[in-house]
């Protein structure tokens, strides 16, 4: 009997490791991108105002022990070893509490459907870490109230707990009260109404709460819905809380069933084998979007400037996925190839340089890296600063963004201030304290040569930043720093996409010529090419290339239907072609 025992431990700790081995695996190959996102948006601050200020409201301590855990993910391997742990726990604890309900029944395996669920769920960017946090709470508490054979002792235990949940976990609390309330009516029916009491108590707890004004409203101090940034469809934000329902009724169903037939469990667990195997299937069609994936993968990579990979990733996808668009535009221009290589790539408009400002957090982050790119540095500042979310919020880049743009701009106070926010993170002090040499020191932002050449371009044009359009501001900044070459480049592509090419024209006429622009980009020559392809004296004063000049011959002999059904081949990777301005021009309506 003991050697049993022991090879049942001895399997069920190999079988653990196990578990914990795929998670990692998976993590660390698949989700390492959505591990940096994560710690992108989660910033820790070894700061009391942001303690207290996280402390004091319901679910504040799991919030502050999930921040703490999610500052690591920033290094390779750590975010996955922490996340895969906590899974694993979950898993564990769970398969505990199914085995003192239904010890003989077998059901382990089904303690796996919420971890996975969970796994799958903080793939969503509106999910908080907490949620998973708080769920381990949860089923550790539930492990020890089932340990508890004093009815009276199990009421105070659950009345208390399920407080303490609340308080130091948030709206996991509701899931702690349901699961003991249901427990009691399988196994305690006379006596189950007196575990309504703590239900009632957590309820007026949270009441409270809301009178308080910790939050707008009950759901997200009881429901699933306190865990998500903004609200998702119910079915999803409930998923993880029906599963653990659903196993705890079947072990619950299966609890007065004292031995089970060896045929009979093995048929059981190949079935929880099935159920596992088909929901991870369901997870990896419906519950991971891949476009969301390739932009935590993009933000990565433009975070570390690793811009050949922002440019490879960004290739070949959808010409109305303005997203992608502007990330590969914005490595074109860091790499001095936007003008060059504009229409190498099929382009659908204005949002390909500039996205529509939706308000949200990651758009803002993204326009701050475009404008910044441009050397609008009063843009590249307000964007950054739109991109810190509710309360503490913020996203380290953006803080380093902000830091640069007030040491451009010589607001050294607001700077300092940043700094200083940057100092209480474990992982940006390092950083943070390195600026502090540019604070009230003009001559030595001059010898660094990224915040010189961005202070070059600011302008002193009476004008309000962005109010008379965004050419209007890259002319001055042309004007004022015309070695900032990315700001003719994007002033020249922001017109081709338009059409604008009288606007275009007289931009040429201006620069041409300057240190701005002391030679044509390709894209630039496609479209001074409608001007001079009869005046060998301009095409000699805008050097057009023997290249360009034979491209646009060939192309005026095309009939227009063969320039569409070209120009869609190409969108469509039928065909390896260029785009070319001239197909662009002729088969992209104008709809900006």
């Amino acid at each position: 009997m003991k050697n049993k025992y022991l090879k049942s431990r001895l399997l069920s700790i190999i079988g653990w490791i196990v578990v914990f081995i795929v998670l990692f695996s998976y993590l660390q190959i698949k989700g390492r991108y959505n591990l940096y996102l994560m710690e992108q948006w989660q910033i820790f601050l070894y700061d009391w105002p942001f303690v207290a200020s996280e402390i004091w409201q319901p679910g504040g301590m799991i919030r502050l022990i999930s921040d703490f855990l999610v500052q690591f993910f920033v290094y390779d391997y750590f975010g996955a070893l922490i996340f895969a742990l906590l899974l694993t726990l979950i898993g564990f604890f769970i398969a505990s509490v199914l085995k003192q309900l239904a010890s003989a029944s077998y059901l382990s395996l089904l303690a796996l459907l919420p971890a996975v669920s969970l796994l799958f769920l903080q793939f969503n960017i509106n999910y908080q870490f907490a949620g998973t946090t708080a769920f381990l709470s949860f089923v550790i508490g539930l492990n020890y109230y089932l340990k508890i054979r004093s009815l009276w002792l199990r009421v105070l235990f659950d009345l208390c707990t399920s407080l303490i949940i609340y308080l130091l976990a948030g709206p996991i609390a509701s899931m702690f009260v349901v699961s003991v309330l249901l427990i009691e009516l399988f196994t305690h029916f006379r006596s189950s109404y007196l575990f309504l009491i703590p239900g009632v108590i957590v309820y007026l707890s949270a009441e409270l709460s809301l009178r308080l004004g910790v939050t707008g409203e009950i759901k997200q101090l009881l429901l699933p819905y306190g865990y998500f940034i903004w609200y998702q469809k119910a079915v999803l934000m409930y998923q993880t809380w029906v599963f653990m329902l659903a196993i705890l009724l079947i072990a619950l169903l299966l609890h007065r069933v004292k031995t089970v037939k060896k045929c009979v469990w093995q048929a059981g667990l190949v079935s929880q084998f099935i159920v596992i195997g088909g929901f991870v299937f369901f997870c990896l069609s419906f519950m991971i979007d891949t476009r969301n994936e390739l932009f935590k993968e993009l933000e990565y990579y433009i975070s570390i400037e690793d811009w050949n990979m922002v440019q490879k990733l960004s290739e070949g996808k959808g010409t109305n996925n303005y997203l992608f668009q502007n990330c590969r535009n914005l490595a074109l221009a860091e790499k001095g190839k936007l003008a060059e290589n504009l229409f190498d790539y099929p382009q659908a408009g204005i949002q390909n340089i500039i996205l529509n400002w939706d308000k949200s957090v990651y758009v803002s982050a993204l326009l701050s890296d475009v404008y910044f790119s441009m050397g609008h540095i009063a843009l590249s500042q307000k964007m950054a600063f739109e991109s810190s979310g509710n309360g503490n919020k913020y996203n380290p880049r953006m803080l380093k963004r902000l830091v640069q743009t007030n040491l451009i701009f010589g607001n050294y106070r607001v700077a300092e201030k940043y700094i200083t926010l940057l100092e209480k993170a474990q992982h940006y002090r390092k950083w943070a304290h390195s600026q502090r040499q540019f604070l009230d020191n003009d001559s030595t932002i001059e010898a660094d040569s990224l915040l010189s050449a961005k202070r070059r371009c600011l302008f002193s044009e009476k004008t309000i930043s962005g109010n008379e359009g965004i050419n209007t501001d890259l002319k001055h900044i042309i004007d004022h720093n015309p070695s900032h070459r990315a700001s003719i480049q994007y002033l020249g592509a922001i017109y081709l996409l338009l059409k604008d090419i009288h606007n275009f024209k007289r931009i040429m006429e201006r620069y041409y010529g300057t240190p701005a622009l002391p030679y044509l980009p390709k894209a630039f020559q496609e479209c001074m090419m409608l001007y001079t392809t009869t005046d060998a004296e301009i095409l000699e004063h805008y050097d057009i290339s023997d290249e360009v000049v034979h491209s646009y011959k060939a192309f005026r002999t095309l009939k227009t239907d063969q320039v569409v059904q070209e120009y869609q081949a190409i969108l469509n990777h039928k065909i390896d072609k260029q785009a070319t301005y001239w197909r662009y021009l002729l088969c992209y309506k104008k709809n900006n």
